[in-house]
């Protein structure tokens, strides 16, 4: 029997963050706007594309089209229009405009790690949303896909000390992979999964939060007024939905670099 992934999001304590909880909403950013810009920017080989837009005709040919040329014409400017696509290759701007469409949502597998609560949870004054992510989603393709999404199914990011490289030749799971969800080293300590939305891309989106809402943990230095008013929106959420999601504190724990949950001692 398979059983829920739990997955953890950490927020600031704001309006925006408490609609993860009153509205159902959760934001999908650009790529683009990662505090790490080597984040979702793999290198391209150049002399790889080389040998794939010699193999592909057809590009030449669409190409061809686009700028008004005749066939004859294309044969002609086909060296030409290789050149300039290697060129554009080398840029570091290549797949850029993709790349920006993209909305990811980014979850964690650990819920008590310093370093998040202190960047992402603006030095534990905010809070940690917590999933129980359903493991099989059934039905057609586009069924499967709807269910990831409302259910922020993750992937699991690989962290590597050097840079993937896309290969023309690679297949579309092995590009997306080095796409978007490889990253350096250096992050390893997130334990980041990401959601990664390629149909609606980017901004606020509705999730299934009556499914896969679990609990809340505050943070050990959440303003009592804050706490109160997160208290209140999970009320009011468990009275609308008829759900159980429960609120817990994280407490500095004696003696220890670390935090543990009192009520929650098996996080």
């Amino acid at each position: 029997m398979k059983t829920d992934l739990l997955r953890y999001k950490y927020l600031p304590c704001n309006e925006g963050s408490l609609s993860v909880l009153s509205d159902g909403t959760m934001k999908f950013t650009s790529p683009k706007d990662f505090n790490d810009p080597f984040d979702c920017a793999p290198d391209f080989d150049p002399a790889q594309h080389s040998k794939y837009i010699a193999t592909r005709s057809d590009l030449i040919k669409n190409a061809g089209y686009a700028l008004g040329l005749s066939p004859a014409q294309r044969i002609q400017k086909k060296p030409e229009m290789i050149k300039r696509y290697e060129k554009a290759v080398k840029s570091p701007e290549y797949g850029g405009e993709f790349t920006s469409r993209i909305g990811i949502c980014s979850l964690s597998r650990d819920p008590l790690n310093l370093l998040m609560w202190a960047h992402y949870a603006e030095s534990h004054t905010g809070f940690v949303v917590e999933f129980s992510i359903p493991t099989s989603a059934m039905g057609t393709h586009k069924e499967a896909t709807d269910c990831i999404l409302k259910w922020l199914y993750p992937q699991e990011v690989k962290y590597a000390q050097e840079k993937p490289s896309i290969d023309p030749f690679d297949d579309r799971l092995v590009s997306t992979e080095k796409h978007f969800l490889v990253k350096s080293a250096d992050w390893e300590y997130e334990q980041e999964e990401r959601v990664v939305d390629f149909i609606r891309g980017h901004g606020i989106h509705p999730y299934d939060r009556e499914r896969v809402l679990k609990s809340v943990i505050a943070g050990m230095r959440m303003k009592e007024e804050e706490f109160d008013e997160l208290k209140l929106t999970i009320e009011a959420l468990n009275k609308e939905l008829a759900t159980n999601v429960t609120l817990h504190r994280a407490r500095p724990l004696q003696g220890k670099f670390a935090l543990y949950v009192p009520d929650r001692l098996e996080l």
